[in-house]
């Protein structure tokens, strides 16, 4: 069986999805378009994310994303 290209893994659209989310919850909570009135749990808990959370997932994700591409380049290079 044939691995397939970077773009049509699940490892790559699942890195893709995750990047993107992560970078739209630390804007909304840089730009303060999570506003007061949605309560402010609401806004503790999207900062906590943005600051804490975020920024480990996606370092993880990233991380095994390339792990899992680099054992694809591996085996098709036969080291």
């Amino acid at each position: 069986m044939e691995p397939k290209a970077g773009v049509y893994t699940t490892e790559f659209w699942l890195t893709a999805v995750a990047n993107v989310g992560g970078a739209a919850i630390a804007l909304l909570a840089a730009y303060g378009l999570v506003r007061e009135e949605h309560g402010r749990l609401w806004l503790n808990l999207a900062q906590a994310l943005a600051v804490a959370v975020v920024p480990l997932a996606l370092a993880w994700i990233n991380s095994s994303y390339i792990a899992g591409r680099a054992a694809v380049k591996r085996s098709k290079s036969g080291v």
